[in-house]
């Protein structure tokens, strides 16, 4: 059974790992990849501090894992693998050590057909992944209200600061570039002021 899994859920989850190389699959619609890829790179470096780039799968196999083994950055978003046969996903999974590196780890971003395949034919990658495969849900909040007014409480507890304090020092260019701080954007709907 995949757990369906919001925007918000997935930069948590991501955010809260320890610093190691951990790798996750997200399965959407061919629809929604594009704008989903977009999101993922523009806010995880925010909620996570790591650089992070996209990699196209289109490009082959042996190509994709090239780029994968000389990119600086600590995140990577593989996608693109909607034309990927049999053989390719045995080639990845046979690959799949390579993804065992020293960065901070990445997301495959598949479609349902991809990911059937995925399990079908990288049997030693799904099971790297282990519980870590989810159904992504477009336009659902993670967080309700009470959830994020407590979530937004520990934030001000933490800094000793208040959301116009946050808000202000944003316009301004003068907030730290820890993480909680774009989180906190994010919590009031400022996401706007993120990387100002």
């Amino acid at each position: 059974m995949i757990t369906s899994i919001s925007l918000d859920e997935i930069l948590q989850r991501i955010s809260t790992y320890p610093q190691s190389n951990i790798w996750l699959a997200i399965v959407a619609n061919n629809s929604e990849h594009q704008e989903l890829i977009q999101d993922l790179e523009e806010i995880l470096s925010i909620f996570t501090g790591y650089n992070v780039v996209a990699i196209s799968g289109q490009v082959g196999i042996k190509q994709l894992n090239h780029q994968i083994q000389n990119v600086s950055e600590e995140f990577i978003i593989i996608f693109g693998l909607e034309d990927w046969n049999q053989e390719d996903w045995y080639n990845f999974d046979y690959f799949r050590s390579r993804l065992n590196q020293e960065k901070h780890g990445g997301v495959l971003i598949v479609s349902p057909d991809s990911a059937k395949m995925m399990l079908t034919y990288a049997p030693n990658f799904v099971s790297w992944l282990g519980s870590r495969i989810y159904s992504f849900q477009a336009g659902v909040e993670l967080l309700t209200d009470e959830e994020r007014e407590k979530r937004l409480e520990s934030l001000r507890e933490w800094s000793g600061l208040s959301d116009i304090e946050i808000i202000t020092k944003a316009e301004k260019n003068q907030l730290p570039s820890d993480p909680e701080y774009g989180e906190w954007l994010l919590l009031l709907n400022r996401e706007d002021l993120i990387g100002q």
